[in-house]
């Protein structure tokens, strides 16, 4: 089995990546202003619009989260609404994508996440579009709704954990976890947001991606009480209370950077490719 390894990016590269990445977030904003559809950028890039108007200098993606009806009529907009070099993947427009969440790539570049490089899925520079579906306030129910998703996700990674796992046992454990059929964890995640919808909720959460803050929910107005704020030369749309948002992702000192040797990038790469640019 072949080995790989993180490639470092100079500096130059990282700038040159996180341009792309504006340019895909500028054309997403613009069809979402266009379709009426709400959405915030999120997580690292909430932080960063708020302490540096730009990205965090060493960030190397960027996040946007949408309610669940949002972001299914966001999958519905004709893909030739999307310019000639984007493309919106999902596991419904990309067969070999194993992800409950979605992203907006530009073809004609490669972003290979370590650990993935056997998966055949449209590898391109990308922006991660998270939707969100209702968290219930009854902690029974909200514990048996984290199981599920916790079930669905372990499904779908194995089909990267299979050839990453470090150990004998760990690819062995996945590799049987493999055999389950994708479409058991789409068509349960299906269930969730259908059982838990947003609409009927307070607080809402992300079925396909891990944390307690996703499993406890964020508070549903942080996705309807919107704010623009500055990132990167353009305004984008934020929680209206994005303290409140970034004190509940990360705790009351989120104003201060982190110290020097806990600034990575959090993707890391084993293959890049970020195309020509006059």
């Amino acid at each position: 089995m072949q080995k790989y390894s993180q490639q470092e990016m100079s500096q130059a590269e990282l700038r040159q990546m996180q341009l792309i990445q504006v340019e895909l977030l500028a054309e997403f904003d613009a069809l979402c202003r266009k379709h009426g559809l709400r959405y915030i950028i999120a997580s690292g890039t909430l932080l960063g619009a708020v302490r540096h108007g730009a990205f965090i200098p060493w960030d190397d993606d960027i996040d946007v989260e949408m309610l669940r009806s949002d972001y299914d009529k966001l999958c519905r907009i004709d893909k030739r609404e999307f310019g000639a070099n984007t493309f919106l993947q999902t596991y419904k427009t990309d067969k070999h994508y194993p992800w409950l969440y979605g992203k907006l790539r530009r073809t004609g570049t490669q972003a290979v996440r370590l650990g993935q490089e056997h998966m055949k899925m449209h590898s391109g520079v990308f922006i991660d579009i998270f939707p969100r579906d209702g968290v219930p306030n009854n902690g029974a129910l909200r514990a048996a709704r984290g199981l599920v998703a916790t079930v669905c996700r372990k499904i779908l990674y194995s089909r990267a954990a299979y050839r990453s796992s470090t150990t004998f046992m760990g690819r062995l454990g996945w590799s049987v976890v493999r055999f389950i059929p994708k479409q058991v964890a789409f068509g349960m995640a299906k269930i969730l947001s259908v059982v838990f919808a947003e609409q009927r909720a307070d607080r809402v959460g992300c079925i396909g991606y891990h944390g307690k803050a996703e499993t406890n929910g964020f508070r549903k107005d942080w996705f309807t009480e919107l704010v623009t704020l500055p990132f990167e030369g353009g305004m984008y749309f934020a929680p209206a209370d994005w303290d409140g948002y970034l004190r509940y992702v990360y705790g009351e000192g989120y104003q201060t950077p982190p110290p020097p040797n806990r600034r990575s990038v959090t993707s890391p790469l084993s293959f890049y490719s970020l195309g020509h640019r006059g």
